[in-house]
């Protein structure tokens, strides 16, 4: 019973995962209303908080195996759930980018480190339990938007802050579930000795960059990681102003895109038993970045919904496969091969936000959408590319 409690935990970890990366994409016009900032300066807030979540990334790749993995994912929920507090608040401008900083730093910890203990504490299970995870991640981004409507009112821009106050109470409690959950099952996982962990990891903490195939798989992250991005911060936005859809409705939109992805990800554990994760990634993904094509430029919105929601039940299963990936590519430093998702995450959500909102300016915003699908297309072909397997010293 305690095993079947923690992994739900670890759902439950992240769907509160899913909120801070979500939640800016359908409440940026709001957020802009209310401090009167442009776009540019609205895709900043996503990239400071990219740069908390890379130095943590960079920092759990190097020493993550150090530390006992289920307390690091304790430790980011608290932060995460500490920093929503804050921002219900409603800081200036320049406090909430320093709060949207720190927020980085719990994201990665309790991303990386879930990838990291599924893989070691059910090894033989991680093929189900590690796509079931993140189709927690799915559910929490489908209804992200839709709880960010009901929240936020661009007529009243101080509104933007009210989806923070409420999900600070949701944080609060599964923190606490997964803290009491954890414990209860400590001695049974590779953390109850953590001398011998400690021990083997100071042998050589960046032994996994020192291989070609560690640096393919980043790049083919931050590839994706470009076009996810590109779609969570501004479809919303893109729908409105180019497409000419209503608030509430752009919102449903991008909950269309997730619960496809959703339903993906409930499924993955079936696919995965015919095809190799290498397969799912490349060639779902490249499918998915030519429906997200149709979609911009389809001029009848049903058809842009349902081709919506089929791109994103193609490319449902590129994160827990891409995180399987390289686990099995480095099954001796799974916190390190499973921070290369996180690395990815952080340089793309450090870049994309930015470059996707000041190319708007000049554009619209279909030009850098279509733009982000491309960067899909390269990052499955890389993957399609390079064999699956890259040890270290090979």
């Amino acid at each position: 019973m305690k095993h079947k409690l923690f992994i739900l935990a670890s759902f439950c970890a992240f769907v509160v995962l899913s909120v801070p990366f979500n939640i800016q994409g359908p409440n940026a016009p709001v957020t802009m209303a209310h401090y009167g900032i442009s776009a540019a300066q609205q895709g900043l807030i996503l990239t400071i908080q990219s740069v908390g979540s890379l130095c943590a990334a960079v920092f759990i790749a190097l020493q993550g195996e150090k530390y006992n993995k289920i307390h690091g994912i304790a430790f980011g929920l608290l932060i995460i759930c500490l920093i929503s507090a804050a921002i219900g608040f409603g800081p200036s401008y320049t406090v909430l980018l320093l709060l949207i900083a720190v927020m980085g730093v719990g994201i990665s910890f309790v991303d990386v480190m879930t990838n990291s203990v599924v893989s070691e504490v059910f090894p033989k299970r991680k093929n189900t339990v590690l796509p079931l995870t993140h189709a927690s991640f799915g559910i929490g981004a489908m209804l992200t938007p839709v709880f960010v409507t009901f929240l936020a009112n661009p007529v009243m821009p101080e509104s933007f802050s009210r989806p923070f106050r409420w999900f600070t109470i949701f944080a609060a409690i599964i923190f606490l579930f997964y803290l009491l959950s954890g414990r209860r099952i400590m001695p049974e996982t590779p953390y109850a000795n953590m001398a011998a962990m400690r021990r083997r990891a100071t042998e050589n903490p960046a032994e996994i960059f020192k291989t070609r195939g560690a640096w393919i798989f980043m790049l083919a992250g931050v590839l994706y990681f470009t076009f996810q991005m590109g779609v969570i911060v501004w479809l919303p936005t893109y729908a409105i102003r180019d497409a000419g859809m209503e608030f509430g409705l752009s919102g449903i939109l991008l909950t269309s895109y997730f619960a496809g992805s959703l339903a993906m990800r409930l499924l993955c554990p079936l696919f995965l038993r015919k095809f190799s994760a290498r397969f799912i990634f490349s060639v779902f993904g490249g499918v998915a970045a030519v429906l997200m094509l149709a979609a911009l430029f389809t001029g009848n919105v049903p058809v842009m919904f349902a081709l919506m929601t089929a791109s994103g039940f193609m490319q449902g299963g590129s994160v827990p496969t891409y995180v399987l990936i390289c686990c099995e590519a480095f099954p001796d430093r799974t916190a390190s091969a499973a921070s290369l998702c996180t690395l990815s995450s952080g340089i793309a959500s450090l870049t994309a936000p930015l470059w996707v909102g000041a190319l708007s300016e000049y554009t619209g915003f279909r030009l850098p959408m279509v733009l982000v699908c491309c960067a899909l297309l390269v990052s499955s072909a890389l993957i399609f590319r390079y064999k699956l397997h890259y040890y270290p010293g090979n």
